[in-house]
């Protein structure tokens, strides 16, 4: 008699269990692959997206271009990115073509970044790049003006380098390999695998600029506001990940499932988890955001942007608002 009854209640867990995978909201998110993407990679894995009722769909970019556009175009809901290009591209800056106005807001923060100028072995000083080509993801959004400002601090201006863009820190590393770039900003991991490479690591160049909101998630602005509770959802999964990330137990697993993910040795995605939970670059602990870093992003556009333009306050490119919903619960 027993055995129809287990029978009965096995259906019911069953079908309770697609019932509960189909009312997830499903959020498309397009990130750069890499150390900065990993709090998305555990969320994904450890099911954290699940508990909260998302499915969410990510997919690696080429460059910053791409989900850029796809942003706006509402081809993704999120993207996860470097806070300069949600700045340039609201402020007519951006060197894409959009699809529409830029709708669109930062609604997390994360952390700075290990962003390394890497070199050709036979390259040792920064003195040595003046007159050398370099690899970028775009010549005037992400990272760019990080670069201009480092090689200012070393005596060499924008007149006196050649830039073209490559794209991800994965294309960069490509062309420094094939010999089409003298130097590139690199991020983990890629850093660490140029480094046991022989590539020539010139330093920091996120240090030279002081508090710096690199990594941050943005969303198309019309989908957030129709979607509040999943994009405070999003949030908590992703705070929660970072908590996870934190434990020392789990970073060896960490490693793994960025290995894994990019398609590098263990051994060298240790180094960017290492970053992640110490040092200039480590995750903010509750996903904050870094208001002087905020404006540190915004005095280096207002500097370099073009056309030349004022920058908006905080506010225009950041609502807390998400955020503050999402840390109350």
């Amino acid at each position: 008699m027993r055995k129809p009854f287990a029978t009965a209640v096995s259906f019911l867990v069953i079908a309770a269990t697609g019932a509960y995978a189909q009312s997830r909201t499903a959020i498309n998110v397009n990130l750069f692959a890499g150390a900065s993407a990993v709090p998305i990679y555990i969320a994904q894995d450890k099911d954290f997206f699940a508990r909260e009722g998302l499915t969410v769909n990510a997919m690696a970019t080429p460059n910053s271009g791409f989900h850029m556009s796809g942003l706006v175009s509402g081809q993704f809901d999120i993207a996860s990115t470097a806070l300069d290009n949600l700045i340039a591209y609201v402020e007519g800056q951006g060197t894409t073509k959009l699809s529409a106005p830029p709708d669109i807001i930062t609604v997390m923060g994360g952390s700075s970044t290990e962003l390394s100028l890497i070199a050709q072995p036979s390259i040792k000083s920064v003195a040595e790049l003046k007159g050398r080509e370099f690899a970028l993801d775009s010549l005037t959004t992400g990272f760019a003006f990080v670069l201009r400002h480092m090689l200012e601090k070393n005596g060499i201006g924008l007149s006196d380098i050649k830039m073209f863009p490559a794209g991800s820190s994965r294309e960069r590393t490509i062309a420094l390999r094939e010999g089409k770039a003298a130097a590139a900003l690199i991020s983990e991991p890629f850093t660490s695998q140029m480094r046991s490479a022989g590539f020539t690591d010139l330093g920091n160049a996120v240090q030279l600029v002081g508090p710096y909101q690199a990594s941050v998630q943005i969303a198309n602005q019309p989908w957030a506001k129709a979607n509040p509770q999943a994009v405070a959802s999003y949030i908590r999964a992703l705070i929660s990940a970072v908590d996870w990330i934190y434990n020392p137990a789990n970073q060896e697993e960490a490693a793994k499932i960025l290995a894994g993910r990019v398609r590098i040795p263990v051994d060298t995605a240790k180094p960017s988890i290492a970053g992640l939970v110490s040092g200039p670059a480590a995750l903010a602990r509750k996903a904050e955001f870094d208001i002087e870093g905020v404006k540190n992003v915004i005095a280096l556009r207002d500097k370099y942007g073009e056309p030349k333009k004022q920058m908006g306050p905080v506010e225009k490119y950041v609502d807390l608002t998400y955020y503050n919903r999402a840390i109350k619960r």
